[in-house]
């Protein structure tokens, strides 16, 4: 394995001249594609795309002008994918000038859009990008209503929203059903009826009643009915899960269940109703009575019935920590390959951003190098390319941690 000091210079050499090509060498290829893994291969990057890839790239194929990076032992995946994240929505938990993840007001939910509360500068992003995470779903926290809003896809390593209003996100555990009197019951019930009352909703004369949306809310719910994009739904419970399989199915909606703790209960009717599921696979104690079958392979008996599964950490200044949630997973009988697309391809498919997640010639040349396999938590990223550029690996927390390095007072600096 390179030293990370002979890891930087190559970098350093081929930064020099970011505009000519890139040969990448020696590296295992995970391209999330029918392609599978290429061992020992080579990558050739230019003009932001991936030109070539494979065992031994043909050298017609390589222009005279290429840098080469040689990376043995190293391994190539494309960029970390959080499927479910307020990272980039709250900046500190317990200062709610920093929170835009949530609403507390009722009337709205379906129209709270969290797109515009974004902000690419948090500190928490940038900690997060350097290890590996490039992409993930702003969501919308609880609030009183039982649809929170839209979610939205963010490109961490551009600052950019690369797709709005990518899902609808709502809750029907126990928690939601206490903003509507405290029976589930009620919680399936309103969702059920505010399905049905899209047709009323749309006259001029709507006029909503007490705890009813707002002709805007409607709207925002009738627009994103029509678009068959993913209404991402929070429940525990078997029995939970089974009424919105039901709904689904009545309303025609692209249903995606998170939370899931009980899934592996009905697997077999997930698979058979085509519903995926995003499960945090460290959640596994009975914290509560909707979570009393919650165990640690539950992703294994979902992806073994064929349920398509995706991989969250409900932490948002730990979204890094996706790799070793996935990790997890695998060492709880996830086939390895299918850990991987759980924080990759998966969540990109999901969510409608096909492009991103796989690697492919032609593809976006945006990858994570690792200095090993991703999913052991001793690795780490040593490289990251976005769209062709190669991205600094410096955040707040590697400033603090030189600064701090050494405390002998004559080497003490306040500057970074």
């Amino acid at each position: 394995m390179k030293s990370p000091v002979l890891l930087l210079l190559c970098l350093l050499a081929v930064s020099a001249n970011a505009a000519s090509p890139v040969l990448i060498d020696g590296v295992d290829i995970h391209t999330q594609t029918d392609e599978g893994v290429i061992t020992a291969g080579q990558v050739l990057v230019g003009e932001g795309r991936i030109l070539a890839l494979g065992r031994e790239i043909p050298v017609e194929k390589i222009p005279d002008n290429t840098e080469v990076l040689v990376l043995n032992d190293s391994v190539i995946t494309p960029g970390l994918f959080a499927a479910y994240t307020q990272l980039g929505l709250t900046e500190i938990d317990l200062e709610a000038t920093t929170a835009d993840a949530n609403l507390d007001a009722i009337g709205i939910g379906p129209a709270f859009d969290v797109q515009y509360g974004f902000n690419p500068n948090s500190t928490a992003v940038a900690v997060n990008a350097a290890e590996g995470v490039m992409y993930g779903v702003l969501a919308p926290q609880a609030n009183p209503d039982i649809l929170m809003g839209r979610g939205a896809v963010a490109d961490y390593r551009r600052g950019t929203i690369v797709m709005p209003h990518t899902a609808m996100f709502g809750s029907i555990t126990a928690a939601a059903a206490n903003t509507v009197g405290g029976s589930r019951a009620e919680a399936i019930g309103r969702l059920r009826r505010n399905l049905a009352s899209l047709g009323k909703a749309r006259g001029k004369n709507f006029a909503p009643g007490p705890g009813e949306y707002s002709r805007w809310a409607f709207a925002a719910l009738r627009k994103h009915t029509a678009s068959k994009k993913p209404f991402v739904i929070e429940a525990h419970r078997a029995a939970d899960i089974r009424q919105l399989i039901v709904l689904a199915r009545e309303y025609e909606l692209d249903l995606v269940i998170r939370g899931a703790s009980e899934a592996w209960q009905i697997a077999d009717d997930l698979a058979r109703s085509q519903v995926a599921v995003i499960i945090d696979p460290l959640e596994n104690l009975p914290l509560n009575f909707e979570r009393l079958g919650a165990r640690l392979d539950n992703a294994a008996i979902l992806h073994d019935a064929g349920v398509q599964v995706a991989i969250t950490v409900n932490d948002l200044h730990n979204t890094r920590l996706l790799r070793q949630h996935a990790g997890n997973a695998v060492s709880y009988g996830l086939p390895w390959q299918a850990g991987l697309a759980a924080i990759t391809r998966i969540p990109a498919e999901i969510f409608g951003t096909p492009e991103l997640g796989h690697l492919k010639v032609g593809g976006r040349a945006t990858f994570v190098i690792w200095s090993g396999d991703p999913l052991e938590i001793t690795t780490y990223p040593t490289h990251i390319l976005a769209d062709g550029e190669w991205q600094s690996m410096k955040s707040r927390q590697t400033r603090l941690f030189h600064r701090y390095r050494s405390l002998q007072q004559g080497n003490f600096k306040y500057r970074f």
